[in-house]
């Protein structure tokens, strides 16, 4: 009797033992995929940007916030090589002004192959999360004729000592949350997709 209780309960054990190994592999939660992980280093940046810095305070102090994460949003008024036109509304943000967004590959084209999702040109609202860089000057000469006609309520003699940043993401502006990038930095992805 003493032997039959004695295997009896060596058997539970071992039913108990195998039944948890089982349990935890069914509801184990899987480690994080690579998208996962840059997706969540993405989000991180975005969360730790400044938000709502006023624009004179960038113009005026530059260096106060060279090298900071900050966001800015507004209408890419025009495109040039590695770099964009940011115009702010002054509806939005009680200042009207211009940002130099600088990037490090191109923005989504409508005709790009594979299609994307959503595509960036002249007219997107946006929001841009980046590095402060200080200030450029765009020569006024490089704005389109036909940018110059459509906006002619623009002062595009205000392209002088203009606060440039160096994107890491760009999300439509309707995305309130940021959680679908349209556009991130080639850096970005190089340190943070692994």
């Amino acid at each position: 009797m003493n032997k039959l209780i004695s295997y009896i309960f060596i058997i539970l054990i071992t039913i108990q033992i195998s039944s948890c190994s089982l349990f935890n592999y069914l509801f184990e939660t899987p480690p994080p995929s690579k998208e996962e992980i840059f997706l969540k280093e993405l989000q991180n940046f975005t969360q730790m940007a400044l938000f709502n810095v006023d624009y004179n305070a960038l113009r005026l102090n530059p260096e106060s916030f060279r090298d900071n994460k900050i966001r800015v949003f507004g209408v890419i008024l025009q495109e040039f090589e590695n770099e964009f036109l940011l115009f702010t509304n002054p509806f939005e943000d009680n200042e009207y002004g211009f940002y130099i967004i600088k990037i490090d590959s191109p923005l989504p084209k409508q005709g790009d192959y594979p299609k994307p999702l959503k595509y960036l040109s002249r007219g997107s609202e946006v929001n841009v999360f980046g590095i402060y860089k200080g200030l450029s000057t765009i020569n006024p000469q490089k704005i389109s004729n036909e940018n110059q006609r459509l906006n002619q309520h623009i002062d595009f003699s205000r392209l002088k000592n203009i606060p440039t940043i160096q994107a890491v993401a760009i999300y439509d502006r309707s995305d309130l949350r940021f959680e679908r990038p349209v556009w991130v930095s080639q850096k970005f992805i190089r340190e943070n997709y692994k």
